[in-house]
């Protein structure tokens, strides 16, 4: 149970890290919980030491963090608000704290905070500009006569003359580690766009692969009703490996997933299927027998040309249409297009063989 426990908890966050959008309201939601617990806390030792004033802004102040993580769990522009809200919340407190010193002088060094949870939250221009502003109001009130003036608790001259370079220091080593984690969660999010995108695409062609439709298909968030299905095969492939060896035979792939991919446009979508097999799933507005037949005249017309040969090919196609605009029974189109495949090169290849899937077969 510990160890189902624990997987659970490194999926989820998993899944957190590698969604923006989830991650950033789940670390919002983390500091507003975070600062409303301890400002909880606070307000029952405040309660108990009999602060008076400090109890009731303590106390304000989780309430300020519960409401705000309420708004951020309705997201869209209540999420925003609530981040702008927490903004002034923070500052306010915070000043309130400066002017105030109470306990002792002990409450204006929770100002030293905002750097790292500023950057954090709201992002290295925001995050600066609050901690900027922190960094004015902590310089006006201990180096100014004007804003020494208005303080309410006698703090040493040493404490005032050396806070405000202990807050900037915090703030230059903090902008330090976010930029280092920035740049760290950047390379992280390439990697594995550049992952997906191997995954997900055929090394030599660029096309979709195998494991895309695979993926395609099976992914429930996806209802997916093709409205035909072409699986296509190069004519006597084995013949071009054997007298132009296999790396001229790459280019021929390679130049045919091309000249089909021109030919096709947006009438669907191309992958290849295997070795010298190509398959394209149909969207339902599209005529596919009229696009296969114009991609076996494209390829008939076609020139191959790699180092100073020359070679013409014909493809074979199997095409199967499903009824009534689309099915959800990819698999029995697949089926029955790799059926027609077969037919079309007993014919004598260079031709397309279409059908109609049943409609018992169809969902």
């Amino acid at each position: 149970m510990k160890i189902l426990s624990k997987e659970f908890y490194r999926q989820k966050m998993k899944a957190f890290v590698e969604n923006e959008e989830k991650w950033k309201l789940f670390q919002n939601a983390s500091i507003f919980v975070l600062f409303g617990l301890i400002s909880l806390i606070m307000s029952v030792v405040n309660l108990f030491t009999k602060q008076g004033l400090f109890t009731w802004m303590t106390m304000g102040f989780a309430l300020a963090c519960l409401i705000d993580l309420l708004l951020l769990m309705k997201k869209g522009k209540f999420a925003k608000a609530a981040i702008i809200l927490f903004a002034i919340e923070i500052s306010v407190t915070f000043l309130f704290f400066i002017v105030s010193g109470i306990p002792d002088g002990f409450s204006v060094l929770w100002t030293a905070m905002l750097p790292s949870f500023g950057l954090l939250m709201f992002g290295v221009r925001n995050g600066s500009l609050l901690s900027a502003v922190m960094f004015a109001a902590l310089v006006f009130f201990f180096w100014t006569p004007l804003g020494r003036g208005l303080l309410q608790y006698p703090y040493e001259n040493t404490f005032m003359m050396r806070f405000p370079l202990l807050y900037l220091a915090f703030f230059v080593v903090t902008m330090l580690l976010e930029q280092m984690r920035e740049m760290a969660y950047s390379a992280l999010r390439e990697s594995r766009l550049k992952y997906e995108f191997l995954c997900y695409h055929d090394a030599l062609t660029g096309l979709y692969n195998r494991f895309w439709l695979q993926s395609f298909i099976r992914d429930p968030k996806r209802e997916i009703r093709p409205a035909a299905v072409a699986v296509l095969d190069i004519d006597n492939f084995k013949f071009i490996n054997d007298n132009f060896d296999h790396l001229n035979g790459d280019i021929v792939i390679r130049d045919f997933g091309q000249a089909i991919h021109d030919t096709l446009g947006n009438s669907g979508e191309l992958c290849r299927w295997g070795g010298d097999e190509f398959l394209i799933l149909f969207h339902t507005d599209i005529d596919a027998s009229t696009v296969c037949k114009r991609i076996v005249d494209v390829i008939r017309a076609h020139e191959f040309r790699f180092n100073e040969e020359r070679l013409s090919t014909t493809v074979t196609v199997g095409l199967v249409i499903a009824p009534n605009g689309g099915t959800t029974d990819v698999r029995a189109l697949l089926h029955q297009a790799d059926v027609n495949l077969y037919l079309a090169k007993d014919q004598g290849k260079n031709c397309t063989v279409c059908s109609q899937l049943k409609p018992e077969t169809s969902k």
